[in-house]
């Protein structure tokens, strides 16, 4: 899933202490998007450090990569694939982990965020771009499989998927991948950083400052907030960035799958930006929230620990603004 609707604003905070700091930067187009890096390194006076720096973002982007081939529905050769067309295998820690996340943000949010998702996305018409042998491949929307019919077994990483269930990690993928890149980044001892995957953002610390973090007007470039975030993770999701028209009715329909209807709904130029501990967690609740009414997202983020959400709506007349309690402490600046 394409979420791009946070991005960047005038780059970046003050830079760090400018003598005893270089920044490192890099961008690569990864899952379907640009991922951009920006890395602070602490000069010692070695003509080796920006070596050291661009090696462990190499291995960064590495790994992301890596990951990609196995979460990827699109590639035939994918580990998620290849359990899909198995319906029961043991897989990588690294599957089982994010099928286990993804379990949790399902029970979290009532069934609103589900990667059981592709055969309604399938009938609903998107996957266009997708090969012929995968697409078939997904069973018909009326199976009715959902997020409790991926059984994980732990201790063995074994997954059995009931009811014809078919996954697909496009809502929690890219979350999860930035979070275990920047995991990469504290273990080689680099804490200052910021990872960008297309809107998914994952801000580490920033010396003397937090990261600015733009929230654009659904479907526009204006920007209507800016966020100060530092060790924290924020992701948007909205109804305009990927989605189809019906040649039939003309009708306009996003990615975002009802619950209860069992389909995608409309296009109302809507978007939800949660801020998280983990960019993971942030990609997911973005996804289950925008099925949700906007009260209730708010409801469910002031109910959990260390999340919040900036909820808009856009109208004939403009467009209505919403945040969660604790959220106005990150809110630095504010269109009026």
């Amino acid at each position: 899933m394409l979420l791009v609707c946070v991005a960047l604003v005038s780059g970046c905070a003050r830079k760090p202490a400018q003598e005893e700091y270089f920044q490192r930067s890099r961008t690569e187009m990864l899952m379907g998007t640009f991922v951009q890096v920006k890395l602070y390194a602490k000069k010692t006076g070695s003509e080796k450090d920006a070596e050291k720096a661009d090696r462990v973002i190499d291995e960064a982007f590495s790994l992301a990569e890596k990951l990609e081939k196995k979460f990827n529905i699109f590639d035939p050769e994918s580990e998620v694939n290849r359990l899909n067309t198995s319906g029961e295998m043991v897989v990588s820690p690294e599957l089982f982990d994010i099928l286990k996340e993804s379990k949790k943000m399902s029970g979290i949010t009532g069934g609103t965020f589900d990667v059981t998702v592709a055969p309604v996305l399938k009938k609903q018409g998107f996957y266009k771009d997708m090969p012929d042998a995968i697409r078939d491949s997904i069973p018909e929307a009326e199976a009715g499989a959902g997020w409790e019919d991926v059984v994980l077994i732990p201790g063995v990483n074994r997954v059995v998927l009931d009811s014809g269930a078919w996954v697909d990690l496009s809502a929690i993928a890219k979350g999860y991948i930035v979070d275990r890149m920047a995991d990469l980044f504290r273990g080689k001892g680099y804490d200052i950083f910021l990872i960008n995957a297309g809107g998914d953002i994952y801000c580490g610390k920033k010396k003397d400052s937090d990261w600015n973090i733009g929230l654009r007007k659904p479907g526009m470039d204006r920007v209507l907030l800016v966020l100060a975030l530092k060790e924290k993770a924020v992701a948007t999701s909205g109804d305009y960035e990927n989605w189809i028209m019906n040649e039939d009715t003309g009708e306009f329909f996003s990615h975002i799958i009802d619950p209860v209807r069992h389909m995608a709904m409309g296009k109302k130029f809507s978007s939800i930006t949660v801020i998280a501990p983990t960019c993971a967690v942030a990609d997911a609740l973005a996804t289950g929230m925008m099925a949700m009414d906007s009260n209730d997202s708010i409801i469910l983020a002031d109910s959990l620990k260390g999340v919040e959400v900036v909820s808009v709506i856009s109208g004939d007349e403009g467009y209505e603004l919403d945040w969660s309690s604790g959220a106005e402490k990150y809110i630095v600046w504010r269109q009026r």
